[in-house]
């Protein structure tokens, strides 16, 4: 017999495949979020991250494999109490999970609702927008980034592979939690925002003979990253105040566009002292 997790006296047994809850898990753990936009990730390391002191989100909901339960006692006695923890035999959690060795549980994680106005007009503003980028891993590596050298957003533009996809919220390593992120945001209403806040936008270009060095990178600026192959679309790239590059070897093609993300970040952090805001 499983023994239950601490300081919960009331856990749900779930045994169908056709229960809500499964139903709920199954096509978030598919896509990253629920219909309601709650994210949704497997594995104690997403659920750890989710109930750190510095996380804003908040764990709604918890699907525990039968024979996990013990494995994952002591993270489900930090569940809040008003947490829905239900239980599942191992077999049905594996037909839904979305990894090839499910580690027996899973959560549903509200996000903090943020206004992109606000976080725009914040002094000294650092945002960096991803443009066209199809790695999940790669949009999850400029999150990591982004939280780590003290970002204030990060902003995906149409035809930019989702944020909140598994693969990208596994790469981000929990920083999903704690950096307010903008998907999908309209080319137009962008800039307007940029514009009225006084952000300079800045270019990740190759081909551009000035190098990142060179630029004032401190007060409020946008880097936008384009894709590894094409580089920035044209119609983002006539927008931009400066269009910068990265100095390497003349034998070297390009960088990885998550790689490129983080080297403009470091020099932002570096120009400003590494002085992050809170």
């Amino acid at each position: 017999m499983h023994k239950g997790p601490p300081v919960r006296a009331r856990v749900r047994e779930l045994t169908s495949a056709s229960n809500s809850m499964v139903k709920v898990f199954r096509r978030a753990l598919a896509e990253g979020v629920t219909r309601d936009g709650w994210l949704c990730g497997e594995g104690p390391h997403f659920l750890e991250e989710a109930l750190k002191p510095g996380s804003r989100a908040i764990v709604h909901s918890v699907l525990v494999a039968a024979d996990a339960v013990e494995k994952h006692s002591v993270l489900l006695g930090q569940l809040p109490d008003d947490a829905e923890l239900a239980r599942v035999p191992a077999r049905l959690f594996g037909q839904i999970a979305s990894t090839r060795t499910p580690q027996g549980i899973a959560a549903l994680a509200e996000l903090p609702a943020h206004d992109l106005k606000t976080v725009v007009a914040s002094e000294n503003a650092l945002l960096v927008a991803a443009c066209g980028l199809q790695d999940p891993g790669n949009m999850g590596t400029i999150i990591r980034s982004a939280d780590a050298l003290g970002a204030s957003a990060v902003i995906t533009l149409p035809g930019t592979v989702s944020p909140f996809n598994p693969k990208a919220v596994r790469a981000c390593v929990g920083s999903i939690f704690r950096m307010p992120v903008f998907a999908n945001q309209a080319i137009g209403a962008l800039f307007e925002i940029l514009r009225k806040s006084g952000v300079r936008v800045l270019g990740a270009d190759r081909h551009s003979s000035v190098s990142i060095s060179q630029a004032d990178l401190r007060g409020p600026v946008a880097v936008f990253i384009g894709q590894e192959a094409t580089g920035l679309p044209p119609e983002i790239a006539r927008q931009a105040d400066e269009l910068l590059s990265i100095p390497i070897r003349p034998e070297a093609d390009s960088l990885n566009a998550a790689t490129a993300a983080s080297i403009f970040l470091y020099e932002a952090a570096r120009q400003r002292n590494f002085q992050y805001q809170p």
